[in-house]
């Protein structure tokens, strides 16, 4: 099933990964990255952290009563979290056609 998406936790913090699995007892959620925005010389920025980055586990088990919601993420998120952990191709924004 694997699918990147954001899910909003009880504790206000909002994390991004690769969903493998969605049970009545939670979501396995792979290479999860803390979301947040960063102030800036030129105004906030999208900041990503990895969550385990002191364990050589890669995945984690949400409980589905710390969970508020899961959402699809914004093609910024997208290529944003595939610089850290996909194959780095960045998609370009959608443009008009020129003619």
């Amino acid at each position: 099933m694997s699918e990147l998406r954001i899910l909003k936790l009880i504790s206000g913090e909002e994390i991004v990964g690769d969903i493998l699995s969605d049970t009545a007892d939670g979501v396995l959620i792979q290479d999860p990255c803390s979301l947040g925005l960063m102030q800036s010389p030129t105004g906030p920025r999208l900041n990503m952290m990895p969550m385990l980055i002191f364990s050589e586990q890669k995945k984690v088990q949400l409980q589905k009563s710390h969970i508020i919601y899961i959402v699809t993420v914004a093609q910024e998120i997208q290529n944003k979290y595939n610089e850290i952990y996909g194959s780095g191709i960045i998609l370009p924004k959608p443009s008009a056609i020129i003619k």
